[in-house]
């Protein structure tokens, strides 16, 4: 390009903007407004460089192990343990979700599975497994191990936790007229 319009582009100086005169946060005594709560680093995600590599990693492990006969209970209870293995090799934590993934069904399927009266072997290995996922949770939310809202949401979703609250009413007249 010519110089000149170069020269031009460099050359051309900045609109001046008036100057602010409203006291600096520094220079007046009342706080800043904060809007919303300053985030703690238990509520941040903590991921590093390799982290979603790893964890891809991991699922497709499980996406690529063979189908097995989930209807005969030694080859469900070595799957299972089986997945339980695969997290401790790779350091990830177990879900549903995951192990649903490892026997090739939905998440629900499973759910369904850990329910069903008619077959109670299947339903045993699965109630099994369900459990040690419980306690997984319970041990990672008691010892920091998974930020606590996600821990909430995952147990109450995937392991039947409820939120109760009981109310107590009690009348201030009867309906006798007493």
């Amino acid at each position: 390009p010519p110089k000149a319009v170069l020269q031009g582009v460099t050359d051309r100086k900045e609109p001046k903007m008036p100057k602010n005169t409203d006291p600096t946060p520094a220079e007046t005594t009342e706080k800043p407004k904060q809007t919303r709560p300053a985030k703690s680093a238990a509520m941040s995600p903590q991921t590093e460089a390799g982290d979603n590599a790893k964890y891809l990693a991991h699922s497709l492990k499980l996406m690529e192990l063979p189908k097995i006969d989930t209807d005969d209970p030694e080859a469900l209870q070595a799957r299972i343990v089986e997945y339980f293995n695969l997290c401790r090799n790779d350091d990830m934590k177990p879900s549903a979700a995951g192990l649903a993934l490892s026997l090739h069904v939905e998440r629900q399927t499973l759910w369904r599975w850990k329910h069903e009266t008619d077959k109670p072997e299947k339903c045993d290995t699965v109630k099994r497994a369900y459990q040690v996922l419980d306690v997984l949770m319970n041990d990672y939310m008691q010892n920091g191990k998974i930020n606590p809202v996600s821990g909430i949401f995952l147990m109450k979703n995937n392991l039947g936790y409820t939120d109760k609250q009981e109310v107590i009413v009690t009348p201030k007249k009867t309906l006798d007229g007493d």
